[in-house]
């Protein structure tokens, strides 16, 4: 089997200077793919960046729990507080008390949905903020919107566990969910929506890859992409990343900042783009993932 990768840049729309480091990781020809945030307010031209860079695939990062609904509130006051903002956490309280209308969230992410629609954007995948899309109701919502907005694609959640030496092996998967028991439900609970998801028709990669969930390694992240060069399994996999130049709104609604400059330098360097077509891995993107798994 081959080795395939879509390298996703979450958070498209999130502020001015996250969309600006994102496009320059287009531009390197790295990532292939970015998820879109359309209700913070700075999702500009979407249609026009697409075109621009044809070979990156643009999906949707839904979003019910950070900022402004983009419905008027009166329509989705189960999903947001007295503020008028969504809850952040306090989603899931709700929905676990059967308080969320099931209507007001697929109302709310049609209206994220049909933002990039109307710009002409093909949205290739969809996937969540905090991957709070996983939460009962909530992903039963994006289904149901997913399939109105013809989205093929959705984010894996096989989780394969990669530190800055390679994937973990049977005995320190073992080691590491006895010190996360926590992460033994969430990570299941992963691979069952994926499964249920791609039931109903959403394709996915077989893998999910994520830095600093089993060791540091965000903290040292060449190290880290240069091992997954190396050590690539074979088969479809998804990693996600946040590249962005830092700026003042960032600063105000985020908490990883300045960590996203060093993204972006990491993920516009030659040299790591020439080390994985050494290691003969081929990115793709998630059209290209739909038609893999049509063969």
């Amino acid at each position: 089997m081959a080795k395939y990768l879509i390298i996703n840049a979450d958070g498209y729309g999130f502020t001015p200077g996250v969309n600006d480091g994102i496009v320059e990781t287009f531009k390197s020809g790295f990532v292939t793919s970015t998820s879109c945030t359309p209700n913070f307010g700075f999702l500009g031209d979407a249609g026009r960046v697409q075109k621009q860079f044809p070979d990156v695939s643009f999906g949707i990062h839904f979003n019910l729990s950070v900022g402004e609904p983009l419905s008027p509130v009166g329509t989705v006051r189960s999903l947001v507080g007295e503020d008028g903002k969504f809850l952040g956490s306090g989603l899931l309280g709700r929905i676990v008390r059967r308080e969320v209308r099931i209507e007001e969230a697929e109302r709310e992410l049609s209206a994220q949905a049909a933002i990039l629609a109307d710009q002409g954007v093909k949205i290739s995948h969809w996937d969540g903020h905090q991957n709070k899309h996983l939460w009962p109701l909530y992903f039963g919502a994006g289904v149901s919107v997913a399939k109105i907005f013809n989205i093929g694609g959705i984010r894996s959640h096989r989780r394969l566990l990669f530190t800055n030496s390679g994937a973990l092996q049977f005995s320190e998967k073992l080691s590491y969910y006895l010190k996360n028991p926590k992460r033994v439900l969430t990570h299941l609970g992963g691979r069952l929506r994926t499964a249920s998801a791609e039931r109903s028709g959403f394709v996915a990669a077989d893998n999910l890859i994520t830095p600093g969930y089993a060791d540091d390694s965000h903290k040292s992240l060449r190290r880290f992409w240069e091992v997954l060069a190396t050590t690539l399994p074979e088969g479809i996999s998804e990693i996600y990343c946040h590249p962005g130049f830092p700026d003042e709104i960032l600063r105000n609604n985020a908490k990883y900042v300045d960590q996203r400059a060093d993204e972006t330098r990491i993920l516009t360097d030659p040299s790591l783009l020439e080390l994985y077509k050494t290691n003969k891995i081929e990115l793709i993107n998630f059209f290209d993932l739909a038609s893999l798994r049509r063969r």
